[in-house]
């Protein structure tokens, strides 16, 4: 044993003699510098404003005894149960994300965002990522708004210079968590061109292609020995797919911006819900290694819930999730005159045990502190309703159909379309012209004293407005497709085309594609008019029921299916532009009379 022993140095010193090339030496194994975690990450995206619950009716087929019975009018999302998910789920290994989209309700237009940071300051997200409608009230009040939050706000391709008021400002291009001793990076990425052009964005800011960006971030993370990368996107679903599958080193996709519904149960499909993609949807990048995207649809509606294990190397070794959607414990059914009225306590208790065998839909109680956090600004929203904008000097009359009138003569015809054609134009800078639909408008616009109330009344419905890019050729025809239809064999008058900067003559009973003659359009920066351009591309404002290809207007629809990307939503309210119309635009909050030369109608005859 002793000889042995001492034998040992030397028979070392041999071996390392005779390598000092390390030929045919295996390296020694080195101790792992990570370990495997598991990470929960709760999200949301395009809350747009929206803090209450909403009603939506889903098919839950809670008695299969009872033929038709399987509709449910339900009390849908709203933060208070979000924020009562979040503080059950929540646990030191999860991640709270949010990634962005302020405005679309009264809420934003009465407080601009204060009500919106302070809920998130409550939730205590771990990272939110701005929205293009972030910089809709321009780059000084986006800095306010982040003055006031106590949570990391990033976007890692947005660059105020010095003359931005967000110069300086904490937007931070990443946050980096630690979880469970290991590091995880969650990277910020706004869409460009859309925050360009649909926001009041100063050209003080300046920003990087958004896959360079991700792509630097990335490089930087891992000369920093973190291999754990999460983007905290707002680009987009079919974006960030192009993102996973051009960038290496990228793990998980949390996104926003295109609302999409994502789920792999077929649960949400069975509640009559339109879904998107799976959730969360696999895409593979250029090294062929996965990439998790996914995202919770809109409006606070529900909260995505991501269950990820990471082994020590940083690769995704089982992932599961879903969107949740959370809902009040009180139902309404379809009595036999199909009207609803309160669920019984028999059907109560048969649709929450339906509720209960499904993982996409839950019950759950809202969060006393969040309704105490909205309590004071809901109170002020409720007495604004009753609020008057301003005066309207002459009615504004909603006779759908025009009668003849000659050019020079008074006009025929809803002049309240026209008012709210011009107040999304006014809403919308990136817009060119607005169409509106006679039958969107609801009342007319009464002499003497507006309210809220009468916006509301005058456009009661849940549309909001949105943008598409037409040709002025598509422009002409869709046009004459809403005027064909509006006084069709099963005629919907509510067709009938209004605008804002544009101006035509209409020929009533004419053949088709030739009721519209002498089409103009208004150039928003010079003021003048001028016969359109057919081949000219314009961006046309109008709501998005329309802009589906109802009423008759089809090329919208068509031009949405056919070039996705000239669509765009814009989450605003339908009656929101019309309120800011009367608070922000009209001189002393007074609409004037009817500008005859302004008009859509410059005559109306009949064919022979």
């Amino acid at each position: 044993m002793k000889r042995v022993l001492w034998s040992l140095p030397i028979l070392a010193g041999m071996i390392a003699g005779c390598n000092d090339d390390n030929d045919n030496l295996a390296p020694l194994p080195q101790p792992p510098s990570h370990k495997a975690i598991n990470l929960s990450i709760l999200h949301t995206n395009d809350h747009h404003s929206y803090f209450e619950s909403q009603t939506m009716d889903l098919a839950l087929d809670y008695d299969s005894q009872l033929e038709g019975s399987e509709k449910v009018r339900v009390q849908l999302g709203g933060f208070s149960r979000i924020a009562s998910a979040i503080e059950e789920y929540r646990d030191p290994n999860t991640l709270v994300l949010n990634s962005g989209e302020l405005n679309g309700t009264l809420y934003f237009s009465l407080f601009k965002g204060e009500v919106d940071i302070q809920v998130f300051n409550y939730l205590g997200l771990d990272a939110y990522q701005l929205g293009n409608h972030e910089f809709d009230e321009g780059d000084a009040h986006l800095a306010d708004l982040i003055d006031m939050a106590n949570f990391p706000i990033i976007a890692g391709n947005v660059h105020p210079t010095a003359q931005s008021p967000l110069y300086g400002k904490p937007i931070l291009p990443r946050v980096i968590k630690e979880i469970d001793g290991e590091k995880v990076a969650i990277i910020g990425v706004l869409k460009v061109e859309k925050t360009r052009e649909s926001s009041m964005v100063s050209e003080y800011v300046s920003f990087t292609d958004e896959v360079d960006s991700v792509k630097a971030q990335v490089k930087e993370l891992q000369a920093e020995d973190i291999n754990k990368i999460i983007v905290l996107s707002h680009l987009g679903y079919e974006f960030d797919q192009q993102l996973a599958s051009q960038v290496n080193g990228i793990d998980l996709i949390i996104g926003g911006d295109t609302h999409d519904v994502l789920d792999s149960s077929g649960e949400l499909a069975e509640m009559g819900i339109d879904v998107d993609g799976e959730y969360p949807t696999l895409v593979n990048n250029p090294d062929g290694k996965p990439v998790y995207i996914a995202q919770a649809w809109e409006y606070a509606k529900g909260l995505g819930r991501l269950n990820v294990e990471f082994d020590a190397q940083g690769n995704v070794k089982h992932i599961q999730g879903n969107l949740e959607l959370l809902v009040a414990d009180q139902f309404q059914i379809q009595n036999a005159d199909k009207q609803w009225v309160a669920a019984g306590q028999t059907q109560q208790q048969a649709i929450n045990q339906r509720i209960a065998s499904l993982t996409s839909i839950r019950t759950i109680a809202p969060d006393p502190a969040v309704d105490a956090i909205l309590a004071p600004y809901k109170q002020e929203l409720e007495s604004f309703k009753q609020s008057q904008l301003g005066n309207v000097t002459e009615t504004m009359s909603f006779t759908r159909i025009p009668t003849a009138f000659a050019a020079g003569e008074q006009p025929s015809g809803s002049y309240a379309a026209q008012v709210v054609a011009d107040a999304f134009l006014y809403y919308l800078p990136k817009a060119d012209v607005a169409i509106q639909n006679a039958g969107g408008v609801r009342a007319e616009l009464h002499q003497g004293k507006f309210t809220v109330a009468d916006a509301y009344q005058i456009l009661p419905f849940s549309n909001t407005v949105v943008t598409v890019d037409l040709t002025g050729a598509e422009i002409l025809q869709v046009l004459n497709e809403a005027l064909e239809y509006a006084q069709g064999i099963s005629a919907s008058t509510g067709a009938f085309p209004y605008s804002s900067h544009l101006r035509y003559d209409v020929v009533l009973n004419a053949p088709a594609q030739q009721g519209i003659k002498n089409l103009e359009i208004k150039d928003r920066t010079t003021g003048h008019w001028h016969p359109i351009d057919l081949q000219a591309l314009y961006s046309v404002a109008t709501n998005s029921f329309t802009a589906l290809g109802k009423d008759g207007y089809l090329t919208f629809g068509q031009v949405r299916e056919a070039r996705p990307e000239a669509f765009e939503q814009s989450d605003v309210v339908y009656a929101v532009p019309l309120l800011e119309y009367f608070r922000e635009v009209l001189p002393n909050q007074t609409l004037p009379p009817l500008n005859w030369q302004e008009y859509s109608l410059k005559s109306v005859s009949i064919a022979p």
